[in-house]
């Protein structure tokens, strides 16, 4: 019959045991045993609310998932080639979906030449705003970038050239590849894309309901 300290250490046994399978696999380090921590998933950082992910946002928390491309249809139109302090082009994106998504952060948006020079797009500040896009609402991302040569001549993508652009939705899944994206000026022509520097992207916004 086991004595009551006996009985008391292996129930201390128990929950030290217990706590370190609710952990998960440990390691050594240095003779010394410590939990594996495991980061949330992308996934589970896009579709949790504003407290945890440390966005401010204008959609209710968590209750959508994150858009794909097979629901919106991407529009690049070129609004100035002089530098200034307006945005050159704007990126768009409209959800022609049947259900409501989440556009939470940046797109990815590239400009190439094949296997040749590309440029990427970076968001010029790190605040966030998280979207909720409705069927036919539209979300719009300003895009400040040189369309003319540097003062040096340099240019990454030069006028005359013909680059492919390709676009994807924030947080998309795996086996979303993004969209081909042609430029157009403001009256809907088509046109080749010059870029001679790095794109930096405005704060996505909603496009206000006509």
């Amino acid at each position: 019959m086991a004595t009551p300290r006996a009985t008391a250490v292996s129930a201390i046994a128990l929950t030290v045991i217990g706590a370190a399978v609710a952990c998960g696999p440990v390691h050594q380090d240095g003779g010394k045993q410590r939990p594996t921590v495991r980061p949330p998933s992308r996934t589970t950082m896009s579709t949790l609310g504003p407290a945890a992910t440390g966005v401010s946002s204008t959609a209710p928390t968590g209750a959508r998932l994150a858009c794909g491309t097979e629901q919106l249809r991407w529009r690049l139109t070129l609004l100035t080639v002089k530098p200034s302090k307006e945005p050159t082009a704007l990126l768009s994106a409209t959800n022609t979906g049947a259900t409501p998504c989440a556009f939470d952060g940046y797109p990815d948006l590239e400009v190439h030449l094949g296997k040749g020079p590309a440029v990427d797009a970076q968001p010029k500040t790190t605040t966030r705003v998280r979207l909720l896009l409705g069927h036919g609402r539209t979300v719009e991302i300003p895009l400040f970038y040189p369309a003319v040569r540097l003062r040096d001549g340099y240019c990454a993508i030069p006028p005359g050239e013909d680059p492919e652009i390709s676009a994807r939705p924030p947080h998309p899944a795996s086996t979303d590849y993004g969209a081909s994206v042609q430029m157009s000026d403001p009256q809907g022509r088509q046109i080749r894309a010059t870029v001679c520097d790095t794109i930096h992207m405005g704060s996505p916004r909603l496009r206000p309901v006509a």
